[in-house]
């Protein structure tokens, strides 16, 4: 056997492996973290079929990469509205998550997972409560909000499963599959918020 032989037969197998994402919030099953350029051919769909947005916009790769490119706030990553990309932890674009909101104590959110997802519960449950994890341990957020059709049952436990309480329903607000839908709110307060809003001290007149 010759050397050049004898090292082929030695050289370690590559990994077949899948690769494991990184992100901010990394959960048993998804991570979230922000866009990248590889992510545009799964999130441009995604993006295009999101139900919330007031206006239907035609998201394509091209439309996403000049808003990936923007001089002044570049990435999908800007001062007032952040997007976090929902990946499976062994890779692949599952959904995303739009935060808005330039005051750190209060941000409106609005999330969505592929429809089309077989592990679309599992997936949604983790990345909505590891996003409240991740604000509740780096931010101090006093009230984080959350909008989701009246329709979206499967959205609404995640919701209330990870403490998120319904404050409002707005009738024909959104536009779902061309059809007018019901809007939902949900929110979810810290104790220091409750604790005001339990007492708001006297009022004028009022004896103390």
């Amino acid at each position: 056997m010759s050397a050049n032989e004898n090292e082929k037969e030695q050289a370690p197998a590559a990994s077949t492996a899948p690769k494991s994402e990184r992100g901010f919030i990394e959960g048993e099953h998804v991570v979230l973290r922000p866009v990248l350029e590889a992510d545009f051919g799964e999130l441009a769909p995604l993006l295009a079929a999101n139900p919330y947005a007031e206006k239907q916009l035609p998201w394509t790769q091209q439309r996403l990469k000049q808003r990936y490119e923007d001089k002044d706030e570049p990435g999908l990553w800007g001062k007032r509205e952040r997007y976090y990309v929902i990946v499976r932890k062994t890779g692949g674009v599952a959904g995303f998550l739009m935060q808005n909101g330039e005051d750190r104590d209060s941000s409106w959110c609005r999330m969505y997972v592929d429809e089309a997802a077989a592990d679309r519960d599992v997936l949604g449950r983790e990345a909505l409560s590891g996003y409240l994890a991740y604000m509740r341990r780096w931010k101090d957020p006093g009230r984080i909000t959350f909008d989701v059709l009246s329709l979206e049952e499967e959205a609404i436990s995640w919701l209330e499963a990870t403490g998120f309480e319904h404050e409002v329903t707005i009738e024909r607000a959104a536009l779902y599959r061309g059809r007018p839908e019901t809007l939902k709110v949900y929110a979810w307060l810290s104790e220091r918020v409750k604790a005001n809003l339990a007492d708001d001290g006297p009022v004028a007149g009022e004896e103390v």
